[in-house]
Parts: structure tokens; sequence; C-alpha cells
């Protein structure tokens, strides 16, 4: 009898750890946007906190830093919206458990990292992968009429993925810089951006990217 009670016990708690990731990974759904008359495009940069940039399979974070400041700093000098977010747990002792500790709120590891280049006050912490679960970011790109989201950031295979299907599910225009992202699966990168492809998110470069903003000006 007391190893059913234990059996059950472990079985609530599994369930309860399943339903927690779901809730949290999962990518959201919602109205969808209007279309405007002048409509503009946006640069989201997602998770570049301490924390990111501490995960050892990112291996050298150089590179693609060089890149994700690249596209912030034309975006800036191109007047295009730039939005930051950060992936925050704020105290709820499954998640830290499932976040291993990481990108607790109001810790240093949460902070966006220090050699990232900021360019707005446009900054709005998440607790889910999708940013699009966070009401007052998505009415900020309602209010600033964007319909379009060049994305940087990290990971490839969770918060980008999700934030870029959560703008699909929403009718927004969705194109990642392959070069901007990061990928603890670094092996499958490209197997990856073939899935967010058949997902109608489109992939670009850095260097493309600069070249599509200089012909729209």
């Amino acid at each position: 009898m007391i190893l059913i009670s234990i059996i059950g016990i472990l079985i609530l708690c599994i369930g309860i750890i399943a339903l927690r990731l779901v809730y949290l990974s999962s990518a959201t759904n919602g109205d969808a946007i209007a279309k405007y008359d002048s409509s503009k495009s946006a640069l989201l940069v997602l998770d570049i906190q301490n924390d990111t940039l501490g995960i050892s399979e990112y291996g050298n974070t150089e590179p693609l830093m060089d890149n994700i400041n690249t596209a912030i700093e034309y975006a800036n000098d191109s007047n295009m919206e730039i939005i930051y977010t950060k992936q925050e747990f704020t105290g709820n002792p499954l998640d830290t458990m499932l976040s291993s500790g990481m990108y607790q709120a109001d810790s240093d590891g949460a902070d966006l990292y220090n050699e990232l280049s900021i360019q707005s006050d446009n900054i709005f912490s998440k607790l889910r992968t999708d940013a699009f679960s966070v009401d007052h970011f998505e009415n900020y790109l309602i209010e600033n009429e964007i319909d379009t989201l060049y994305i940087v950031g990290a990971d490839a295979s969770s918060c980008v993925y999700k934030t870029a299907l959560g703008g699909k599910n929403r009718g927004y225009r969705v194109i990642v810089l392959e070069d901007s992202l990061f990928s603890v699966k670094k092996d499958m990168l490209n197997t990856i951006l073939e899935k967010y492809q058949k997902k109608g998110i489109e992939v670009t470069n850095t260097k493309d990217f600069i070249q599509t903003q200089a012909i729209d000006l």
C-alpha cells in the first residue's frame, strides 16, 4: 500500500512537471494583426543575457555577438524599432529547478549581456519561451504598427523558434538572421532552419538584412 502511494505521488509530480514544461515552452496564439497603412519593421533581440553567454555548449560566442551587434547598430542607424527580451523566472521553485537556477529575476545572470549593444529602452521580461506571451510586448508592436520582425538571439531551437511561431500565428512576417542565432544544437542548426522555413518563417543573414534595409531606405 505504501509502495502504491509512493508511485502515485511520483506520477503526480511527473505530471505537474510535464504540464509546467508544456506551459513554459509552447508557442502562443492570438488575434491576427491589422493591415497597417504604413507598417514598420522591428529587430527583436531575444535573451542575450549573462546566463546565456555562460552556456558552455555555445563555445566561442564572439562571432555571433559581432553579428548581433552589427545588426543592432545598423537597425539603430536606420531608425528601425529595436526590442530586447529577457528570460526571467520569479521565484517559483519548480521553475528554478527546470531552469537549473538560471535566469532568476533581479540576478546578474538575468541582466542583458554587458557586451550587447543597447540602443533602446524597449526591454521586455518574459517567463515563457514565446515573447508573445507578454501582453505589453504584443501591445507595443500593435501600437507602433509593426508587422515585420527580424529576430536574432537565443536559442534557435527554443525561444527564437517559439517566438517566431507566435508571430506567424498572429500574421506577422517573421525573418530570422541565421548567423545571429545561438544554438546548443549547432550540428543540427541547418535542420532547425529547414523546420523554420516549413512553418513560413523566412531565413536570411546579417549581410542581406543590411542590404535589404539599405534598399528600403
